[in-house]
């Protein structure tokens, strides 16, 4: 008996039994768990780019805002530091310091626990405190040009009057044409300053306060060069000085003594004089005896003999300055009561017997005594 094996009919590839197509189960759950993979890669993915750009530029936001409020805390120490002593309200300045603390301990915590609107939000009050101090320095530098301003037309006046006197009185012409280029600088200086007074920029303003300064220099060094020259060309003595103004003092700034009414001194040296003649009375019961005050140029004149050292030349007094008096009364005569009493008591009240004066000086004369306002030992 012959036996016959059958064969099983197989699908075509791709078809399962009935005509579907899938492959075999295995097959169908391994295609599953591919799909799965791939999702999960694809979010995954995704996910990590989200992260990335939303991560990365919240911290590239949070940096460049730090390194802004770096350099803005950078300037403020700086601005600080160069205000020292240039503002017109020190409380500015505080303010500032404690604006830049206040930054410098945010800008010293850990980056992970600084929020972003904590350096955003301390930037502004840094920013007007700089701002006060900068408008501080500009007021500081108005003042100082205005106070400049006043010292140079003081300075200006003095040179004028100096080069004014000097003129044909034998002084060499280089020197009172240094003075006079000096006058013609002060001149154009103050013209250049005038308009910059209400100036808002702070460097116009501190190169004016500058110029002032050294204008005023120039002018008081060239003042007293032709001072000085003027002063070796009239007065013979090394203790006289000479001074523009001696003998021709207007009536406005001398008064009468009280008790001797017919001599004057200057007005801002009578109190002290009127104090010690009240002193000298209880002493001695009379009053000073004044032989002699302030003298014009032309009563200087009169007396000034140049073979003579008793009389200082024109211009070189004291008593031309209304800064001196010869008394009598005892007091003309060295080592006397009254002479001791003066010794002992003047310089109390603002009065004394200068060096030249005294019995072994150039002119010995117990009678003549100046204001201690007077030029140091002057005749």
């Amino acid at each position: 008996m012959t036996s016959t094996t059958a064969v099983p009919a197989t699908d075509p590839p791709g078809m399962q039994a009935g005509g579907s197509s899938g492959g075999t189960a295995r097959e169908r759950r391994e295609a599953k768990v591919r799909r799965r993979r791939t999702i999960r890669t694809v979010v995954v993915a995704a996910v990590v780019v989200v992260l990335t750009v939303t991560g990365g530029g919240a911290a590239w936001y949070l940096t460049s805002e730090v390194g802004t409020l770096r350099a803005q805390s950078t300037t403020a120490k700086d601005l600080l530091t160069t205000s020292d002593r240039k503002v017109a309200d020190e409380a500015t300045r505080a303010a500032l310091s404690a604006q830049i603390s206040t930054v410098d301990q945010l800008l010293a915590q850990p980056f992970y626990t600084r929020f972003p609107t904590e350096t955003v939000d301390a930037r502004q009050p840094l920013a007007a405190a700089s701002d006060a101090v900068r408008g501080s320095m500009v007021e500081f530098a108005r003042n100082a040009v205005t106070t400049g301003r006043r010292g140079l037309a003081a300075a200006d006046a003095r040179g004028q009057k100096i080069f004014t006197a000097t003129e044909g009185k034998g002084v060499a012409d280089a020197i009172r044409s240094n003075l006079r280029s000096a006058l013609d600088t002060s001149a154009a200086v103050d013209e250049a300053t005038s308009d910059v007074v209400a100036s808002e920029n702070l460097a116009e303003l501190e190169k004016a306060v500058l110029d002032m300064r050294t204008s005023i220099s120039t002018l008081t060094v060239s003042t007293d060069a032709l001072s000085e020259a003027q002063d070796a060309v009239t007065c013979p003595a090394p203790d006289q000085v000479w001074d523009p103004d001696s003998g021709v003092l207007p009536s406005s700034a001398l008064v009468a003594i009280p008790w001797a009414p017919k001599h004057f001194v200057r007005a801002d040296v009578l109190d002290g004089l009127v104090e010690l003649d009240a002193a000298y009375q209880q002493a001695f019961g009379e009053h000073l005896t004044i032989n002699s005050a302030y003298r014009t140029l032309v009563e200087q004149k009169a007396l000034y003999d140049p073979a003579s050292a008793t009389a200082a030349a024109p211009g070189c007094s004291t008593h031309g300055l209304g800064l001196a008096v010869d008394i009598g009364g005892g007091v003309q005569a060295f080592g006397t009561e009254q002479y001791n009493w003066l010794k002992a008591n003047a310089s109390t009240y603002g009065w004394a017997h200068p060096t030249w004066a005294e019995p072994n000086g150039r002119v010995p004369e117990p009678w003549h005594w100046q204001s201690v306002l007077a030029p140091a030992n002057a005749a």
